[in-house]
């Protein structure tokens, strides 16, 4: 498959969850030699009282997924992503052959079956649907995982991610009555038009920029872009990303 892999929390049945997921494939899927979607299901032995997966057992399920990968993925099995829920770990793959998934499941887990209990099946799945469907990020999903990678990058840069700065965000519109809805709408949160610009290429012509001082950290910085969000989508605008200075010794900006 790719490289391109990231992990977001969900909700599952109501309860949490973790996926980690192969993003890059989704410009290339679906694979039309790959029909049939596989499962391995893994109990786990000590999950965390949520369900999720615990530090104590982290070493024992890289372990197990190492194992798996190396003994099912070749050009006719391709791994595309895991999801942790509800004490159990399943691990999803697109295959080209259905006939004898199990045999090979249980070959791959010789000298593991007896650590942990574990399930598997396939099913016809041409359109991968259970890639796009369930293992696939949401829009507000995939601004979040970006939220983390510039928090990762200002890190790189020296960042804290603990001093109050300035943030620019910028959003786009088709027209200009929506772009100003929504800057009128965000500025009730506080937020200042920094540019408004009505010569974008493509369809939705109209940029705003707006600011606010805000703390760009882990654990702030997704209410402060998600409300933004949802801000531009009740204008039919679509959010994109945000910008900050890096409050280290060498000043330098990061963006989403």
């Amino acid at each position: 498959m790719t490289e391109h892999w990231d992990f977001y929390p969900l909700r599952v049945d109501n309860k949490p969850a973790s996926t980690f997921v192969d993003l890059g494939i989704a410009e290339s899927a679906p694979l039309a030699h790959l029909p049939h979607m596989a499962y391995v299901r893994l109990h786990m032995n000590d999950p965390r009282p949520d369900g999720l997966s615990s530090r104590e057992e982290f070493d024992a399920l890289v372990r197990v997924e190492d194992a798996l990968q190396q003994a099912l993925c070749n050009e006719g099995v391709g791994y595309v992503g895991r999801c942790t829920t509800n004490a159990c770990r399943d691990f999803y793959f697109y295959i080209a052959n259905a006939q004898g998934w199990d045999a090979r499941v249980q070959q791959a887990m010789d000298g593991i079956d007896d650590e942990y209990e574990f399930s598997c099946g396939t099913r016809p799945d041409a359109d991968w649907s259970v890639y796009f469907n369930f293992l696939s990020p949401g829009e507000e999903d995939r601004q979040c995982m970006e939220n983390r990678q510039v928090c990762a990058a200002l890190e790189r840069h020296g960042d804290t991610l603990t001093i109050a700065r300035e943030i620019d965000h910028w959003a786009y519109f088709s027209s200009d009555e929506r772009m100003r809805a929504y800057v009128a709408e965000v500025a009730t949160q506080g937020f200042q038009l920094r540019v408004a610009r009505d010569d974008v290429e493509g369809e939705r012509s109209h940029c705003a920029q707006v600011w606010r001082i805000d703390v760009p950290a882990y654990d702030e910085i997704d209410k402060v872009t998600l409300a933004l969000f949802d801000a531009a989508r009740r204008h039919d605008g679509d959010y994109d990303g945000w910008e900050c200075p890096v409050e280290a010794e060498a000043q330098d900006r990061s963006e989403a």
